[in-house]
């Protein structure tokens, strides 16, 4: 399950299970950018970020 999270200075920050970041290549720092879609939105992973430029 994908939480929102506050921090106490206010920043909402997004946590996702481990077992989905590890299946996915995901990394703490990474960028994932947000696209509005029909229904929600899509995430986009930065792959810069993981050095496949």
């Amino acid at each position: 399950m994908v939480k929102i999270q506050q921090l106490p200075s206010g920043q909402l920050i997004i946590t996702i299970p481990k077992v989905l970041a590890d299946y996915e290549g995901l990394e703490k720092g990474m960028e994932i950018e947000f696209k509005k879609h029909e229904f929600g939105f899509l995430l986009e992973l930065r792959k810069e970020e993981r050095g496949e430029k």
